[in-house]
């Protein structure tokens, strides 16, 4: 069943931190979150993987300390310093192996609505934790990169006009719903260049662009859609889906972007959407929520 956003809710959200550079930047993102959403407790919690550190573990054991100790006490300054706002809040370590593990354990146990971690540079290309976590979860994810900006007005919903992108709209509408924001619709096509030398490439878009507009009428008629949402289209041309995707989105200059975690396929939930799994492995400026 799809977790609700909304305004009236009051929302439980766990945030992953890692005792990096990252968590300054995610306790900021949150403490703003705070204000523009219904929240009604954060957890923050990290992971210690022992197996890294049975040395070092020992040696703490020795002098009558725990890592977990340590961790907790590291962990308890970062969030007095950086985290600024009055939701409560509760600091969780654990120590496990598997860390998407553990997180999907602590996620149901609390009932977490969406589970935040951070996407960093120097983590472009993988997204291994991500991509495990949108699978295993049964919340919502948001990925916060470094550059996010605490401005939640302008969402872009990228759709395929399937069943599972129409569950975005609902949410990305309560996301801008107190700032007064708006939300953009973006459908990305494309027409194969095999066909220019045979077809009148003007007429060909035009007549792409008339069937979509089609579409995007029995789009918000089935699923009660919003006039005021528009819909912009785009040819991806010698771009991936993706990538044409991100353009749109940073030349829009969008806070955050709603994506489903499954496309318009009919595949198990044990598999995350492709064009959804291309946007978790790459870095962006701005957040990515991905709804379950």
């Amino acid at each position: 069943m799809t977790k609700k956003i909304n305004l009236e809710n009051d929302l439980k959200l766990m945030v992953a931190l890692d005792l990096t550079e990252m968590d300054p930047i995610l306790l900021g993102y949150v403490s703003f979150l705070c204000k523009v959403w219904n929240i009604e407790h954060l957890y923050f919690t990290h992971n210690i993987k022992k197996y890294k550190l049975y040395d070092l573990y020992d040696d703490f054991l020795e002098e009558g300390i725990t890592l977990e100790d340590i961790v907790d006490r590291s962990l308890e300054k970062t969030v007095a310093k950086h985290y600024t706002a009055s939701v409560p809040h509760t600091v969780l370590i654990t120590s496990d192996d598997y860390t998407e593990s553990i997180l999907t354990h602590l996620a149901e146990n609390y009932k977490i609505d969406i589970m935040i971690t951070g996407n960093k540079d120097e983590l472009q290309g993988t997204g291994a934790l991500s991509q495990k976590l949108v699978r295993m979860l049964d919340a919502h994810v948001l990925l916060v990169p470094e550059e996010a900006k605490h401005i939640m007005e302008n969402v872009l919903v990228p759709t395929d006009f399937s069943s599972a992108s129409a569950k975005c709209f609902k949410v990305a509408n309560s996301l801008v719903e107190r700032s007064g924001g708006k939300t953009e619709a973006l459908h990305v096509y494309n027409i194969p260049s095999f066909f220019f030398p045979y077809i009148n490439t003007e007429k060909a878009i035009d007549k792409t662009k008339l069937h979509l507009k089609e579409k995007v009428k029995l789009f918000r008629k089935k699923f009660k859609l919003s006039e005021q949402v528009p819909f912009k289209y785009t040819d991806r041309r010698d771009l991936s889906v993706v990538e044409a995707i991100e353009l749109h989105a940073e030349k829009g200059d969008f806070d955050i972007i709603v994506v489903s975690a499954r496309g318009g396929s009919t595949i198990t939930s044990l598999f995350v959407g492709g064009i959804t799994n291309d946007l978790l492995i790459r870095n962006r400026k701005m957040p990515l929520l991905v709804i379950k």
